[in-house]
This record gives structure tokens, C-alpha cells and sequence, in this order.
């Protein structure tokens, strides 16, 4: 029995065999079928759906490959029209093919008649790859987009942190100076203490935002990544308590250069999130490791992750997991799962933040029920640095100067300025304060240098990168400290001189700022002490 197409070549044209030899041969895929089943497939059409004979698709419902709504222009032909029409715009489909896969095609269809039957003739064109270009397409647009976006809260994180970090700065300046105060009655020591802890939780959560938009200050060294880690093993034990197991494989050695405090931070922030996701007796692992990758890899953030070798620190939880959408939300600042007030949202923004910022990559690896994954790569550092800063100078280094050091201090804020007064001089320090560059270099011009300059980076007149230039131009071996209460995105400490080695990020307390000025001054004296003599 003919087929329709071979009866209607035949009406038509002398050669039947050469009319279906030229359908045979169509770059797209040509199927008729009769409202029911399919009547017709050309042989792009059989490899279409992956069919190796024309009976596995001749015969069968229509449904078996298409879904009929994309018809709706043709359907009126079918059910009673004996007149052709014209083909219906194409319209974008699911081909299911034989192996249960399914393929991005475009229909287009013509119902006919023939002999009084109404049939109908799709052209079935493969459109994957167009289709993956526009979504990838779609996909950079979007990320372009979600990058615009990060930086707007980014700029606009540096502009309020600036104001909340000069603020918390005062308020546990003060705080301080009432606790030191031997007049402070015992009543009202409860209150300034919880005013004190209240100020360091808005810092906190300012930090946390800072990190994510990649402002913080930063002292990179190179360490020894499973050495950094279980230096934090103490703190992250104590914030997971005794009722969940933490594990740790932490025998693979390789340096990395980061700031150790940082890495410290993307630790406890993984270990926090793993927390949330485990119940009482949950497990949760850390892992180093090196690994060598042979070809790019996606990271979180959808960028490559280039070939190469890497040191990677894992974090691994057994708990609930997490869906493809939430994995794709999660490192959004204030996105959290949890139940209102048990969380901010921050913690995995501001560890991706830092990681960027160290130029680090992160992925992350969950599905609901089987726990969570959370893998960092370092790049792995041959040598150990010769330029490292002595991180804990500042911590370590006592606070108690011999006088006659002279301090400038610069700094819009009235209030921040009597407390450097206020702490400095008390230390034995004298202390010349200005409001910005300009005045600081006319208090310069007429009393000469002071032992050391401690300025806001972001002190008005002239930059306080910029007035670290210049001071270093006049007289290379004073000390610098910058005071950040964020950094912007075209700051870069690699370009402040060598004497402003130092950095402190706002809020800090008194005695902070006291340690702070004695390892600057400190370590002043040992490059003096170190210089070649001619």
C-alpha cells in the first residue's frame, strides 16, 4: 500500500521515486500524520528521534514525540477544512526521542487534505545548539547583570560602613574610657558593657557586607594551608559545641598565600553554615587536600576555575542538602533559609567575598537529602614570601612608648579625634591632630615631621594613599598607619609606600589604636636598624 506522499507524488509528478528521494534528502526532519498517528518520516526524521527503521516512528501516536498545542493554527484544517493553508509560525518544541532524551526543535505545520482526509506536515528542525547559545547568552547577561548589581551594594556598603564604622569607633571608644574609669559605679558597668558588645555586633554585620563586596583591608602571607586550618581548630570547635562530630583530614601540606585571619573566617563561616544544616549528632568534615585540574571547572559563582594545581580546603556536612535554585542563591548577601532571627544571610557572602578577593575559588556540591559540600581552591604558592609583615606585632607588641613620640592623627570625625587625644597622650604620646590632608601638611611645613602619621584612608583633600606618597618622598623612614573603615574598589595597598606598611580597620578600640601605633613605630626602627650604611 502507497504511503500519502507516494500517492501524492504520483498524482503530481511523474517520478515518484525521485520526489521521495528529495524529501530523503531534506535537512530537516518531514513528518505527516493523520491527527493520530504518524504516516510519514523522512530519514532526518527517524535521526531525529533516534530511530534506526521507519517502523519505529511510523505508526505510532503523535503524542510518542510531540505534544499537540503547537498545532492550534493547524487544527482547524484538521477538523473539517478542505482547503490548504499556509504554514503556521514556527513555535519552539520537545522532541522526545526513543531513548527517553529530549532534543530543542522548531515546528512548523500545514494541515491538507487529501481525498477527503485531513493530515497534517511538520518540518522538525534541531535548534540545541541555538538554543544553548542563547541561554548561555542569557546566562553572561544575567551575570553581568547579578555583577552590576554586586557592585551597586558593594558602593553602597563602602558609603554606609564609612559613616556605621566611624560611629561603632566612637561609641566603644567611650565605652572603653567609662570601664577604665575608676569612678563608674557597679550598677551602670552591666550597661556599658552590653553597649560595648551591641556596637561589636554592628561591626560585625558591617564587616561581614564589606567582605562580600571585596573592601576590606587585606595582608596576604604565604602559609602552610593545613597549619592555617588547624589553627582554627580551637574556635571552631567551640562554636559547634559538643552535640554535633567534627572530624578533620588535615595531612596534606602545601602553601598558599592569603591573610590568615581571612582564611580563618571562611572556616568558621563554612563551619557555621554546616551547623545550620545538621541536627544534634551531625557530622561534619574538613578536608585538605591537593588537587591538579586538567581543564577549567565551574566555580559557584558560574566563573572558570582555570587548569592547574590547587591546595582545596573541604567542608562537608550529612545534613538536609540543599535544591539546584537554593545552591544558585545561597552566596547572595541577607538570602538565608533559616527561620526569621536565626541568621543574617551574611556568612557565605562574606567568605565568597574574601575568597575574591584573595583571588580564590569556591564551588559547592548538595542535593536535597545527601548534605553539602563546600570546596575552596588555592592557588598553591612555590616559595615561602621574604616580605612578610609580623602579624602579631600588633596583638603582642606592649603598649608602652617612651615619650616624646609624636603622633598626627587625621581624621574628619571630631569625635574620633579626642579619642585619639584622649588615648595617646594618656600612653605618654604627644598628639597633633588635623581634619584632612591639607591642614596636616601646613601642621607639617611649620613644626616639621612627627615620629609617626596615623590618617583615615579616605581623609578628604588629598587621598590618604596619595599623603603617604608624599610623606614617604620627604622622609622614607616614617611610619604610616591607614585607618580604613572600607576600602574602594581602586584602592590598592601593593601602591602605598613602604613605610605605611600598616593598615587599621575601623571600628577599633583604644587599645587597639595604641598597639597598633607602637608595632608601626616598632617596625619603623627595625628597617632603620636594617638599612645598608654607606
Amino acid at each position: 500500500m502507497k504511503t500519502i506522499v507516494e500517492r501524492h507524488v504520483a498524482n503530481s509528478w511523474p517520478s515518484s521515486d525521485r520526489m521521495l528521494a528529495l524529501v530523503d534528502l531534506s535537512p530537516d526532519g518531514i513528518v505527516v500524520h493523520d491527527g493520530q498517528q504518524v504516516v510519514f518520516a523522512n530519514a532526518a526524521a527517524l535521526g531525529l528521534v533516534g530511530a534506526a527503521r521507519p517502523d519505529q516512528v511510523i505508526g505510532k501516536p503523535i503524542e510518542t514525540f510531540l505534544e499537540p498545542p503547537y498545532l492550534k493554527t493547524a487544527q482547524q484544517d484538521i477538523h473539517g477544512t478542505s482547503h490548504w493553508s499556509k504554514f503556521a509560525p514556527p513555535v519552539r518544541d520537545k522532541l522526545r526521542r526513543l531513548d527517553a532524551t529530549e532534543m530543542a526543535v522548531e515546528v512548523r505545520a500545514l494541515g491538507f487534505t487529501d481525498n477527503g482526509q485531513p493530515f497534517v506536515h511538520l518540518v522538525l528542525r534541531d535548534i540545541s545548539e541555538r538554543v544553548a547559545r542563547e541561554e548561555a547568552s542569557s546566562l553572561m547577561e544575567h551575570r553581568l547583570q547579578q555583577a552590576q548589581r554586586m557592585e551597586d551594594v558593594g558602593a553602597l556598603a563602602g558609603g554606609v560602613a564609612h559613616e556605621v564604622n566611624n560611629m561603632m569607633t566612637v561609641v566603644l571608644g567611650f565605652c572603653e574610657f567609662l570601664l577604665e574609669d575608676g569612678h563608674l559605679n557597679d550598677g551602670a558597668r552591666p550597661d556599658v558593657e552590653e553597649i560595648t558588645k551591641a556596637a561589636k555586633r554592628a561591626a560585625a554585620i558591617t564587616q561581614q557586607l564589606l567582605a562580600f563586596s571585596r573592601r576590606v583591608a587585606t595582608r596576604p602571607e604565604v602559609v602552610d594551608l593545613s597549619a592555617a586550618v588547624l589553627a582554627a581548630k580551637s574556635t571552631a570547635q567551640r562554636i559547634l559545641g559538643s552535640v554535633r562530630v567534627l572530624t578533620w583530614n588535615t595531612d596534606v601540606h602545601a602553601n598558599i598565600c592569603i591573610d590568615p585571619a581571612h582564611l580563618e573566617q571562611v572556616l568558621v563561616n563554612l563551619i557555621l553554615n554546616a551547623r545550620d544544616a545538621t541536627t544534634n549528632g551531625g557530622v561534619i568534615t574538613v578536608t585538605t587536600n591537593v588537587l591538579a585540574l586538567a581543564f577549567g571547572e565551574t566555580c559557584a559563582e558560574g566563573a572558570v576555575i582555570p587548569a592547574g594545581e590547587y591546595a582545596t580546603l573541604s567542608v562537608r556536612d550529612h545534613g538536609e542538602g540543599m535544591s539546584a535554585e537554593i545552591q544558585r542563591r545561597i552566596f547572595e548577601p541577607f538570602f538565608t533559609t533559616k527561620a526569621l532571627g536565626k541568621g543574617t544571610g551574611l556568612g557565605l557572602a562574606a567568605a565568597i567575598g574574601l575568597l575574591r578577593q584573595s583571588g580564590c575559588y569556591i564551588s559547592v556540591r548538595s542535593a536535597p537529602g545527601q548534605g553539602a559540600e563546600f570546596l575552596v581552591y588555592f592557588p598553591i604558592e612555590g616559595t615561602m614570601s621574604t616580605n612578610q609583615i609580623d602579624r602579631h606585632a600588633i596583638a603582642h607588641h606592649p603598649a608602652v612608648i617612651a615619650p616624646k613620640n609624636t603622633v598626627l592623627f587625621i581624621d574628619q570625625e571630631p569625635s574620633l579625634r579626642i579619642i585619639a587625644i584622649r588615648t595617646l597622650e594618656h600612653a605618654g604620646y604627644s598628639v597633633v591632630t588635623a581634619r584632612d590632608s591639607r591642614e596636616s601638611i601646613a601642621l607639617i611645613a611649620l613644626h616639621g615631621p612627627p615620629s609617626i602619621v596615623v590618617t583615615d584612608a579616605m581623609v578628604a583633600s588629598v587621598h590618604g594613599r596619595e599623603l603617604a606618597r608624599q610623606l614617604s618622598a620627604e622622609w622614607p623612614a616614617l611610619p604610616v598607619v591607614l585607618m580604613t573603615a572600607y576600602l574602594p574598589a581602586d584602592f590598592y595597598l601593593a601602591e602605598v609606600p613602604q613605610a605605611a606598611t600598616l593598615t587599621m580597620q575601623k571600628p577599633f578600640t583604644p587599645s587597639q589604636l595604641l598597639n597598633t601605633v607602637a608595632a608601626a613605630l616598632a617596625q619603623a626602627t627595625r628597617q632603620t636598624l636594617a638599612a645598608p650604611t654607606i
